[in-house]
């Protein structure tokens, strides 16, 4: 009943948490970011840690879900 097995939790999770529309803008927002004429930081992706953050601890909570399932 897993959803994931080893090789295959990294892209399919990430495919999942990117297709939310949340996580889908600030991913867009932290790459426009780094373009220096249109950013406020001077390229400096400011919004990526507080993405990255989130997306991650999103990931371990589906991979402990996943192992639960898997037990």
């Amino acid at each position: 009943t897993s959803k994931y097995n080893v090789l295959s939790f990294f892209p399919r999770n990430l495919l999942l948490q990117f297709s939310k529309m949340a996580n889908f803008y600030f991913l867009m927002m932290s790459l426009m970011e780094m373009y220096p004429p249109i950013s406020d930081s001077g390229g400096e992706p400011v919004l990526a840690v507080p993405l990255f953050f989130v997306v991650g601890l999103s990931m371990i909570k589906d991979a402990y879900e996943d192992y639960l399932r898997h037990k």
